[in-house]
């Protein structure tokens, strides 16, 4: 689902300050009307000298150790030492984004293989564990579910971004992800392998139309995807708590079909567009991340927010495939 605290950091980042070109400011920079005085007084040029009739001139840098001209014997020292300084400074390289430490895409991409990474070994770890002790596993899933809620919540609504927090999240979730897929690929042998392909190739069709600019992030789609996820967040509460309870058989609900197609169908699809509209504003946030040079940081929060969507969609795109096979 989308992360709340994607919109109001995105907000900032909106509103950072810009250079009177329209370009995302330095790190430091201040407008000229409000930087600190010239030192050496008159005009923007720190060497101009008055001359007859007030006009400014310029004096150029002497020879290293030669007496300059118009500067005080005793203050010569300090201007030989100044004009080092400047000339070391305007040699070097310039600062990149790392020196900065700012985020770049790089910083989201390392991170983001970095979390999955660490998916993948909680999803083996919980998929054996399906396989050597099924009870004990489930168990453990419904234990994992409570803590990477509650790690969710807390990296969401934490005033402080939280890598700890994200990488145990990641590791967690990935051993009930590994749970739930060894129960479905129980009852529908080659799922899971079908669900990883489709998952893949919605978020490669996804981010390849952003790329291309066929899908841009609007104040209306992060209306729609923020509304739609919680509305689906809110319905699954409410469903699984009913199937609980035995008030409501929620797969003969499910089962249901509508034109022809069954019911469950149709609210996957419905989620899995959610989830896609979700990528979209996740992919745009980076976007405007790297291009209003915020903290590295956020790299952080940027992968938990595409981790937690393609989650999403891939346990979307399971429940759908699973109401197809059910029907062969």
């Amino acid at each position: 689902m989308a992360n709340p605290v994607m919109n109001s950091i995105v907000k900032d980042w909106s509103t950072q300050q810009t250079t009177p070109a329209g370009y995302p400011a330095m790190p430091g920079y201040q407008p000229a009307s409000q930087q600190a005085p010239n030192p050496y007084g008159g005009s923007t040029n720190p060497y101009a000298q008055g001359g007859a009739g007030n006009a400014a001139q310029n004096t150029y840098p002497a020879p290293q150790g030669a007496p300059v001209y118009g500067v005080p014997q005793d203050q010569q020292g300090a201007y030989n030492d100044s004009m080092a300084s400047y000339e070391a400074m305007m040699n070097a390289p310039a600062a990149d984004a790392v020196d900065r430490g700012t985020m770049t895409f790089d910083d989201v991409v390392v991170k983001s293989i970095m979390c999955f990474g660490l998916l993948l070994v909680g999803a083996t770890a919980g998929w054996m564990t399906g396989i050597v002790a099924m009870d004990v596993a489930l168990v453990l899933f419904f234990a994992s579910c409570a803590v990477t809620l509650g790690l969710a919540i807390f990296i969401q609504f934490s005033k402080k971004i939280r890598p700890g927090a994200i990488v145990t999240y990641s590791l967690i979730e990935g051993f009930s992800l590994g749970v739930i897929s060894y129960t479905f690929e129980s009852f529908f042998p080659g799922i899971v392998i079908s669900a990883v392909l489709a998952t893949l190739v919605v978020i490669g069709t996804t981010l390849a139309a952003f790329m291309l600019g066929f899908v841009r992030n609007s104040s209306t789609l992060t209306r729609v995807a923020g509304i739609g996820s919680l509305a689906f967040f809110f319905y699954y509460l409410v469903t699984f708590a009913l199937s609980v309870s035995g008030m409501v058989n929620m797969r003969a609900v499910n089962s249901i079909t509508v034109f022809g197609i069954p019911l469950g169908v149709i609210i996957g699809v419905l989620a899995v567009f959610i989830g896609v509209l979700c990528l979209v504003r996740d992919f745009d946030a980076v976007k405007v991340g790297v291009a209003s040079n915020v903290p590295v940081k956020y790299a952080w929060l940027c992968t938990f927010a595409i981790m937690t969507d393609v989650i999403w969609i891939y346990l979307e795109i399971l429940k759908i495939l699973s109401y197809l096979m059910r029907r062969n």
